[in-house]
Order: structure tokens, then C-alpha cells, then sequence
């Protein structure tokens, strides 16, 4: 190895010297790289636009109703000639933004839902799911070109719950104005869902609970659900034997 000793003490100190420089100008590079990366994370931060609760329920709900209205308009017949396909449509756009349990928990009232046993609520919220999918299969029936478009949102104070109002213009008849109320059920992800729909101040469970919590209190629940449960089935069987199809949600049961 070579000794520094040998080129007397004048050497040795250059070469700390230089080792000491060395490194810190690794650590000056080190360090401007730090800063670098912390200026790059607060500018980041900075330009990244902070979306209220408001903001985000109109970036959920805009499209959809977007797409409603375009798939609605397109296809209408090829849905009501194919089910299956507009289950799949529905399952995709529209399903995702219902929360089906609070809906169920809203119909039988809290007292009901808490009261029931985990089978049976979960039972209870798959009823309701399809009754609602029934009434989306109802109102395909009776489509007559109208289109949806999101026109306010109101968000409350505390930024769980708010209604979404959307108008169906038509140009056969006059536009209507129905509010979608709405849920934040994830606060972390921002998501909101529906829960309820509301036209000229009456909402739909305000109409269906009485007669929901009526069954149950003289019946009991395994009779709302059944009840709900012949109903839908009877539906889809019907439609599903008229466009003669199988296989699939809602014919998946159709041929047997």
C-alpha cells in the first residue's frame, strides 16, 4: 500500500484535506438532494387541488347520469329485448353509487334493523336490492327519450348526507325535478352513495316504510322478505320468458 509517510507531513494533511472536501461535497450533493425532493413534495402538495365534499359528489354523480342518459337514449330497445344486458349496465354504473343497507335500514326503521339477526338482515338488504333493480327494469319500460343532468348539490355542515338534484328534460312533456338523497359512506375515499329519491317532497321510503314496518310488526320479517323476494321473481320470470333469455342475472333462475 502506499504510505503518505513517505512524502512527508505536508502530503499526508493535503490528502485529508481533500478526503474532508470530498466529503462534503458528498454530503452538500446529499443534502440539496433532500431539499430537492422536500421543495418537490411541497410544491406537489401545493398544486394538488384539495376537492371539497361538494366538488366530489358532482364528479361521482355527473357522469353517471351522463351515461344514463346516453345509454337509455341508444339502447333502450336492445335492453328491453336483453336483460341480462342491462342488468350488466346497471351493475356497472349504477349499483356501485346505491347503498342498498342504509336504504333497508332507513324502509324497517333502526329499531326493526338492529333488532334482526345478521342472516336476516343481510337477507332483508339483498330484497331490497332487488326490488330496486326491479324498479330500474320498470322505468326502462316506460323511457321516452328523457335526458338526466345533475343541476345542484347540497352538502350538510358536517359533510354526511346531502341531496343531489337532478332534472329529467323531455320534449314531450314538461321536465321534472327529482332530488337524490345521498350518503358519504366512505369518509377516508370521499364516496358518497344514494340512499333515497325524493319527487315534489315525497320520498320513496317515506311512502313505503309504514307499510314495511307494518308487516313486520304483525307478520314479522320473514314475510316482508319473502314478499319482496315472490315479487321481484315473479317480475324477472315474466321478462325473462317473454325475451326468452337465460343464464344470466336476472335469468339466471329463467329456465328452471
Amino acid at each position: 500500500m502506499y504510505n503518505l509517510a513517505h512524502c512527508g507531513p505536508r502530503a499526508g494533511a493535503l490528502w485529508k484535506e481533500r478526503r474532508l472536501n470530498h466529503a462534503n461535497l458528498l454530503n452538500k450533493c446529499l443534502l440539496i438532494a433532500v431539499l430537492c425532493s422536500v421543495a418537490q413534495i411541497g410544491v406537489t402538495e401545493q398544486q394538488a387541488p384539495v376537492v371539497s365534499p361538494r366538488a366530489k359528489v358532482i364528479q361521482q354523480f355527473t357522469p353517471l347520469f351522463a351515461e344514463v342518459s346516453v345509454q337509455l337514449s341508444a339502447s333502450k330497445q336492445r335492453y328491453l329485448n336483453d336483460p341480462m344486458a342491462y342488468q350488466a349496465f346497471i351493475d356497472r354504473s349504477l349499483r356501485p353509487l346505491w347503498d342498498a343497507s342504509s336504504t333497508a335500514r332507513a324502509l324497517v326503521g333502526r329499531g326493526h334493523f338492529e333488532a334482526l339477526t345478521l342472516p336476516q338482515q343481510a337477507a332483508l338488504i339483498e330484497a331490497v336490492r332487488g326490488t330496486l333493480m326491479r324498479y330500474a327494469f320498470e322505468g326502462l319500460e316506460n323511457y321516452s327519450g328523457q335526458q338526466f343532468r345533475v343541476v345542484d348539490v347540497v352538502i350538510n355542515p358536517k359533510a354526511s348526507m346531502g341531496w343531489v338534484q337532478v332534472q329529467m328534460e323531455s320534449t314531450l312533456r314538461p321536465d321534472i325535478v327529482l332530488d337524490v338523497l345521498i350518503k358519504q359512506t366512505d369518509r377516508e375515499m370521499g364516496i358518497w352513495q344514494a340512499v333515497d329519491v325524493r319527487f315534489k317532497g315525497i320520498t320513496y321510503v317515506s311512502v313505503k316504510k309504514h307499510k314495511f314496518r307494518e308487516t313486520i310488526e304483525e307478520q314479522g320479517v320473514e314475510t316482508l322478505i319473502t314478499d319482496l323476494q315472490r315479487k321481484n321473481r315473479e317480475y324477472f320470470a315474466d321478462i325473462c320468458t317473454q325475451t326468452q333469455s337465460s343464464g344470466r342475472a336476472p335469468c339466471a333462475l329463467s329456465a328452471e
